[in-house]
């Protein structure tokens, strides 16, 4: 008799609290296109035309006036002039967690990669990873200060099957910067690895890889009429081991990254030298290397000049001309990237909020 007034009692509570919390129906719909005419050289990648759509319409529940947060969804990715073939499906399905005036954030499942604090450099994801896989699959922590941010992530890429090598990335990286300070610091630190199929040939084995790039820069913004200026520099290093031979390859370089941004136009460019970072990417590609394949030569400059068309609360349109110079290469690059996106509170938008661009 006393276990079921306690299971009574348990149930009355629960549905209390059930109605005492407020839930909100949350939804949001993102859309992409990406234009992109690639020329030249094909000694590093290949020199095609990505030109397709994504949409990726979400929807779910939201708790305690929006800390607490379920969605789910799915991302169309459907190449353009091919009808539907080459279309492409794929789950999206999370939980978030936005901590106020904490400064946290915490995101599990499969969430967008439009989440994360900043898009990550070029040496750990390519233009085409990005374009293809929209979603971190995995788990994601942001502490967003008055001073900096850092972020920590995990990517997994590739479950393990009888056909498929399990893989998955651990990342961690932030900057820090006190308000009115030019002297910034930060980095980037990858693990990347690369395991075995379920029952692997005995000629198949991991490959362990990490990046690190720590750095420091000065951001000359409040110095100049212009809306950003900043300049890292920094070192940039793969550590790479694979077990069928028991030895580390260490390959290091320097790396520098100037971004000027004036009105609607923005310059970027980012320079690395030293030895070629991506030792094994001969054998196992994109697979293990996401990054650009331009990393290979012992010197990589890439330039990219932006002019935004449209930029409000609800559509981006950026036009880049992205021009890669690599040791005995130059490819170049003709883009045009569009974001449309709209959810359940644009209702609720600050005046001058403009939509963050789904591509750096």
């Amino acid at each position: 008799m006393r276990k079921c007034l306690l299971i009574a009692a348990i149930l009355v509570m629960a549905s209390c609290c059930c109605h005492t919390v407020a839930q909100q129906l949350e939804w949001n719909v993102d859309f992409n296109t990406v234009f992109d005419n690639r020329e030249g050289d094909s000694r590093m990648t290949d020199t095609r035309t990505f030109f397709h759509t994504q949409l990726s319409p979400e929807i779910g529940v939201s708790m305690f006036d929006g800390t607490h947060r379920l969605m789910g969804g799915v991302v169309w990715t459907q190449p353009i002039g091919s009808e539907w073939y080459g279309k492409r499906l794929s789950p999206t399905l999370y939980y978030r967690y936005k901590g106020g005036g904490t400064g946290w954030s915490v995101a599990m499942g499969m969430f967008p990669r439009t989440l994360m604090h900043r898009q990550l450099p070029n040496y750990v994801w390519n233009d085409s990873i990005c374009y293809m896989q929209r979603n971190v699959r995995g788990f994601m922590a942001t502490y967003d200060g008055s001073d900096g941010y850092f972020e920590a992530l995990v990517d997994w890429r590739a479950m393990q099957s009888e056909s498929r090598r399990e893989a998955f990335n651990i990342i961690a990286h932030g900057e820090w910067q006190r308000k009115g300070s030019m002297l910034m610091a930060g980095g980037v630190a990858v693990m990347n690895h690369f395991a075995l199929t379920s029952n692997p040939d005995p000629d198949q084995h991991i490959v362990d890889n990490f990046l690190v790039n720590p750095y420091v820069g000065l951001d000359f913004t409040q110095r100049v009429g212009l809306d950003s200026l900043a300049v890292r520099v920094g070192a940039l290093s793969s550590i790479t081991r694979n077990r069928a031979y028991d030895k580390w390859k260490m390959p290091v370089g320097a790396w520098l990254d100037v971004t000027l941004r004036w009105k609607w136009l923005e310059w970027h460019n980012t320079t690395y030298a030293g030895e070629k970072l991506f030792p094994y990417y001969s054998d196992f590609g994109p697979l293990l290397d996401q990054g650009e394949p331009y990393y290979r030569s012992s010197w990589y400059n890439r330039t990219s000049v932006y002019g935004t068309i449209i930029d409000n609360r609800f559509v981006n349109m950026r036009a880049s001309l992205d021009f890669n110079l690599a040791e005995n290469n130059f490819t170049f690059y003709q883009r045009l990237v569009v974001r449309v996106y709209i959810d359940s509170s644009f209702r609720k938008l600050p005046s001058g909020y403009k939509l963050k661009p789904s591509l750096p």
